[in-house]
């Protein structure tokens, strides 16, 4: 049987609370009707001494007055039990009731043992006697008539306060329980929705409990761990696509470099035929295009699986213009203007001048088709190279278009996001590979109507470059 939490917070709680509250509301009820009672007997007996002392005749309107004050009954009887005076009226059963009484000397106490009924009414009676003081006032008894119901309200009313107080301490107590524990399940409740959320694939941050106690700990903990989570899912989610791209791929790629290296192969041979003429320029771009086109397919094929890299010493101004030999002929199909400003001193690094090129040539064929979407005055990539001290070197490579759409603007470098309809988004995620392979970063920001692709890479000093040779 299913046991919320809820009931087992308030049930404990409130029954040890309510047991303490009725315990002690009980006892003081008890005690405080027994003293209030006490004190009441207390008072009618002083005046019943004082009567039975007293030394003035004991007339009937001094017997009610002193009824009106105790809210007793007084019978006097003379030595023969004969009626002398009383405030309660008597028939001859009554009167016989009384004069079976025996005297108490000195007076004792009002008890349910002494109780007598007269007239459908029960009394608490007690009979004393009184001595003669004149000839007047003969020596006889005086019987003492406290009507029981009277006893029972002065006790009520005595314990009516701490039953009261003690039945409004247990609504509060059961009031407060019920709200505190409403307030710690109701989170608890919202956390495990969070729980059964996550586990169906909502990753989305649960609202953070304002007090700083265990439950804010837990609920920080299950963002932690949904934000790992989405993590984790982004990663297999790539590793997936990658697995795709390398079982669909890897045969079409090879085909596809099988005929790069042949046609390569075809035009370096009819150069060595032919002697050299006004397309030998052309020749070694289409030679130097389809060099390449050899390693993005090599590259392409090796998507997924880590290769090692042929570090080598490189001078990145080279690397960065021969990249730019292979895209300025559709920069001139385009109509872009095309400017390179290499660096205030040469720019040396360790690493791989294939990968290095591709990369310049992905960002610069970004840029040109960027470019190609400008409305307006004539398009424009800005190719240059940054000193940033003495260990680190930018590449930035600048374009005037429109710039990357907000939908996949956080997302660029991401395997298969691609803003253009025709793009398969991968060539932003081969120069993000080649940047970090070489212990560097890229990134991109809008600037002055411009978009800035900036890589940054560590460099060293030519001399140590040579000694490591």
């Amino acid at each position: 049987m299913r046991w919320p939490i809820q009931f087992q917070l308030l049930l404990p709680t409130l029954s040890v609370v309510a047991l303490a509250i009725v315990l002690t509301s009980g006892v003081s009820a008890y005690f405080g009707g027994r003293r209030a009672r006490q004190a009441q007997e207390e008072s009618l007996q002083r005046m019943v001494t004082t009567l039975a002392e007293a030394k003035f005749p004991l007339s009937e309107p001094v017997l009610r007055q002193m009824s009106g004050l105790s809210g007793a009954e007084f019978v006097l009887l003379d030595q023969h039990n004969r009626l002398q005076a009383g405030t309660l009226r008597l028939d001859a059963e009554d009167l016989e009731l009384l004069r079976r009484l025996r005297n108490q000397e000195p007076p004792g106490e009002l008890t349910t043992r002494s109780a007598t009924s007269l007239g459908g009414r029960v009394y608490l009676s007690q009979r004393v006697p009184v001595s003669a003081h004149d000839p007047v006032s003969p020596a006889g008894s005086l019987v003492v008539l406290y009507p029981e119901d009277r006893s029972s309200a002065v006790m009520r009313q005595a314990a009516f306060p701490a039953l009261m107080a003690g039945v409004v301490a247990l609504l509060a107590v059961i009031a407060v329980t019920t709200v505190l524990a409403h307030r710690f399940v109701q989170p608890i409740r919202q956390l495990g929705d969070r729980a059964a959320a996550i586990a169906r694939g909502d990753f989305q941050p649960v609202a953070v409990w304002r007090h700083d106690d265990e439950i804010r700990d837990l609920a920080v903990s299950i963002n932690r761990m949904a934000e790992q989570l989405g993590q984790y899912e982004v990663q297999v989610r790539r590793h997936e696509q990658i697995r795709t791209l390398d079982r669909l791929g890897a045969g079409m790629a090879h085909q596809l470099r099988n005929a790069a290296t042949g046609g390569r192969m075809a035009i370096e041979l009819h150069r060595r035929q032919c002697a050299a003429g006004p397309a030998s320029e052309s020749l070694e771009v289409a030679l130097r295009q389809l060099r390449l086109m050899e390693s993005y397919l090599q590259r392409f094929m090796a998507l997924g699986r880590e290769q090692p890299k042929a570090a080598r010493s490189i001078s990145l101004a080279t690397v960065v213009e021969e990249a730019l030999s292979l895209v300025r002929p559709a920069c001139v199909h385009a109509g872009i203007e095309l400017e390179f400003r290499p660096p205030p001193r040469p720019l040396w690094l360790r690493g791989d001048p294939d990968a290095l090129r591709q990369l310049t040539v992905n960002l610069a064929l970004n840029a040109v088709e960027a470019a190609g979407r400008q409305n307006g005055n004539r398009p424009r990539i800005t190719v240059a190279l940054e000193c940033l001290g003495q260990d680190r070197a930018a590449l930035h490579v600048r374009d005037t278009g429109p710039g990357p759409s907000p939908e996949v603007a956080d997302r660029l470098f991401e395997p298969f996001v691609s803003g253009k309809p025709e793009g398969t988004g991968l060539g932003l995620y081969v120069a993000r590979q080649v940047a970090e392979g070489h212990h560097g970063s890229i990134g991109w920001r809008r600037h002055d109507g411009e978009t800035d692709f900036t890589v940054e890479l560590p460099t060293e000093e030519e001399g140590e470059m040579r000694d490591e040779e």
